[in-house]
């Protein structure tokens, strides 16, 4: 009996361990019930409040990251996280840092989501970046712009201290009609910024 218990519990150990997958496989397939992990704590390395200052124009953004956050079939490491921009004139065009600890059902729901690992030939395509560098790609919206599309964020770690991020406006809007009276790109200028750590 003894033997049948210790079997059992070591293929159900080994069966748990088949379905943890690396973050940093490009184009890996994600069966049901799988943890794609952050096994090297590379999403660690963003968590944190980040600034980026050029005369009045402000950039600050938080990162928490979540383990284990459920998409519909399987979980997945995420970084998510809120914004502020204010821009050259010294006018705040979009603030949601208060939201960053808000009980929303999803981290899903923050106006920045999401991880996955890009390597530097990937869309955008980081002509500086070392062989077989990783990026995180998130989403990331504008919570009074809704239907718009294509817009995204591209995080480079660059040491302790600083961080990239590129963002990346918008392709359209998903419905013309029910979204014609709103701007077609977000407040946060497309660009690249270069963030130090708070």
């Amino acid at each position: 009996m003894k033997k049948i218990i210790l079997l059992m519990l070591f293929i159900s150990i080994v069966s748990c361990k088949a379905q943890i997958i690396p973050m940093n496989n490009d184009h890996v397939e994600t069966p049901d019930g799988a943890h794609l992990k952050d096994t090297e704590n590379f999403l660690n390395k963003f968590v944190g409040t980040w600034k980026y200052q050029n005369g009045n124009e402000q950039f600050i953004i938080i990162l928490k990251k979540e383990n284990d956050h459920f998409y519909k079939t399987y979980y997945k490491d995420i970084l998510y996280g809120e914004y502020k921009y204010i821009s050259s004139s010294g006018n705040t065009l979009i603030n949601t840092l208060d939201k960053i600890d808000f009980a929303y059902p999803s981290k899903s729901y923050h106006n920045i989501s999401g991880a996955s690992l890009i390597s530097n030939n990937l869309y955008v395509k980081c002509n500086d970046c070392n062989p077989g560098e990783f990026r995180v790609k998130s989403f990331f919206d504008d919570s009074d712009r809704k239907g718009l599309i294509g817009t995204g964020v591209i995080f480079r770690y660059i040491n302790p201290t600083t961080i990239k991020v590129l963002i990346i406006g918008s392709k359209g809007k998903v419905l013309e009609s029910e979204t014609d009276n709103l701007p077609d790109q977000l407040r946060v200028p497309s660009a690249e910024y270069t963030m130090t750590k708070q």
